[in-house]
């Protein structure tokens, strides 16, 4: 999934890509930020499409990080403290410690994290004191530099091969503005105050051309999925993780690749209850007995269910996933997993493939387009238990409650639709430029209040395109400059490009 050999038909789907997003480079001109597509090897036989801080919160997070991980020595390292997560110049996490080998001895000290072990001497760390007591040089893909290159002792590792070992990781479920768990201090970043005095036209630019590089990107990460596992398979992982929300986005995941698409078909055979009993079976989140307390209604649906589940249950007992898999206190009932379990199966069930659907649809009109899609979305064929139900305990409903609300279907248009219409070379330009915004997303707002200041206009960032510039310069810039907002490269960049 992480790595693939690239081909003259490789760039030229980036040149192509390129070409949908115009002002990308533009904000790349602006910033100096390089195109953040491809990190490559020396001989270009590889390309990575994530950033150093996705491994550093794997190496962080104890719950993402591989359990065994093993030095190029052959020796196993156990990480006992990742260390500090270092916010200013120097190696990426301080005073951590690790445990190496069968006598367990240990060390303590820093820890750098590249992308490729050649990093180290790009970066031109050798020979740096700020390094000198690094005790661990992490990367994703496997190498060895040369010893005398690093500080003496120091143990090199590679996280690539027990990231894709693990059939349940995916970069795409890390939420690196989570790490390290801190947030914008209270007074007003440099950026803001030169911001302000930009006018609306300028701050318009910046967001939108950052917003094409944030699109872009997404692109061609997607292009690279669907290339590996096909563009029916990769339209129903993202699908299914935007059915999920914040909360259970990594689950919904998770629970498409261990029931991948045709399995669902397949099973399911086009009926959309059997696909639905599947993913709530597997989902581990299938009642295990009827209640007494439930309405005649719902013991004779969950009965149902059963009666289909037990005929499955065998064949998928050891890939059922843990019910404390799936965040269910305080969700609002609409965004309960079983209801968006029975909008997957509705969309996914059918022959007539979903992503073929969407590539009939014209873009040249956004009205016309948007108006298609949330037809598509409505689902007119689905579960009828659902159609007035939030819950199995709740009261019947007086009206229809759709599985899918337009503010969900506009988040999946701009964060799934749009890159999977440009990485299969399907202008987007109308539909970017005129998509609403999402609602209620506490990334934006923050984004908004560190670059724009506490007092800006939020009429700046009406638009799903907008919006997706703060989040890209809020990535590039603020997440790991947050404790020293002087010496960010952003306020250098922007104070020039006014002048």
């Amino acid at each position: 999934m992480y790595a693939m050999q690239a081909s003259d038909g490789t760039r030229q789907k980036k040149a192509v890509l390129s070409s949908f997003f115009p002002r990308a480079e533009q904000y790349r001109n602006i910033t100096g930020v390089p195109a953040k597509t491809v990190h490559e090897t020396r001989d270009s036989s590889f390309f990575f499409t994530y950033s150093e801080r996705h491994l550093q919160c794997i190496w962080f997070d104890k719950s993402l990080r591989p359990e065994k991980l093993i030095a190029s020595s052959g020796e196993e390292v156990f990480v006992e403290n990742p260390g500090r997560w270092n916010l200013e110049a120097g190696p990426d996490f301080l005073d951590a410690i690790i445990v190496i080998g069968p006598d367990r001895r240990k060390m303590r000290g820093d820890i750098e994290i590249h992308i490729h072990p050649s990093d180290w001497k790009t970066h031109q760390h050798y020979g740096n004191k700020a390094y000198s007591k690094i005790i661990a040089h992490i990367s994703f893909f496997p190498g060895h530099i040369p010893e005398e290159t690093l500080p003496a002792g120091t143990i090199q590792l590679s996280l690539g091969n027990a990231l894709k070992a693990n059939p349940g990781f995916s970069f795409e479920n890390i939420d690196i503005s989570a790490y390290p768990y801190s947030a914008p201090g209270g007074q007003t970043p440099p950026c803001a105050e030169i911001l302000a005095g930009w006018n609306n036209d300028q701050i318009t630019k910046l967001l939108e051309s950052a917003g094409e590089e944030r699109l872009r990107t997404k692109s061609f990460r997607m292009g690279t999925a669907i290339r590996e596992r096909g563009e029916d398979q990769i339209l129903y992982e993202e699908i299914m993780t935007a059915l999920g929300y914040k909360h259970n986005s990594i689950a919904f995941r998770q629970l498409a690749q261990i029931i991948p698409l045709k399995v669902l078909r397949d099973e399911s055979s086009g009926n959309i209850l059997k696909g639905y009993c599947l993913l709530a079976g597997v989902s581990g989140l299938l009642p295990p007995k009827v209640s007494q307390k439930w309405d005649t209604e719902t013991r004779s649906f969950i009965r149902q269910l059963w009666d289909n589940w037990w005929k499955n249950q065998a064949n998928w007992e050891t890939r059922r996933m843990p019910t404390d898999a799936w965040h269910l206190a305080g969700i609002r009932p609409q965004n309960s997993p079983l209801r968006r379990m029975a909008a997957a199966a509705s969309l996914f069930t059918t022959d007539d493939s979903l992503s073929s659907k969407f590539a009939r649809i014209s873009t040249a009109d956004f009205d016309c387009w948007h108006k298609n899609v949330q037809n598509l979305f409505k689902l007119p064929e689905s579960i009828s238990y659902w159609k007035q139900r939030l819950s199995f305990s709740g009261t019947v409903q007086k009206s229809n409650i759709a599985l899918l609300g337009t503010e969900r279907i506009i988040a999946i248009e701009l964060n799934v639709l749009l890159p999977f219409l440009a990485s299969r070379e399907i202008p987007i330009k109308r539909l970017m430029n005129n998509l609403p915004p999402e609602q209620g997303n506490n990334l934006i707002r923050t984004a908004a209040h560190a670059l724009l200041g506490r007092d800006h206009n939020p009429a700046l960032y009406r638009s799903g395109l907008r919006q997706q510039g703060l989040i890209q310069i809020f990535h590039d810039f603020c997440l790991n400059n947050r404790s020293s907002c002087s010496d960010c490269l952003l306020v250098e960049s922007i104070r020039s490009f006014s002048s």
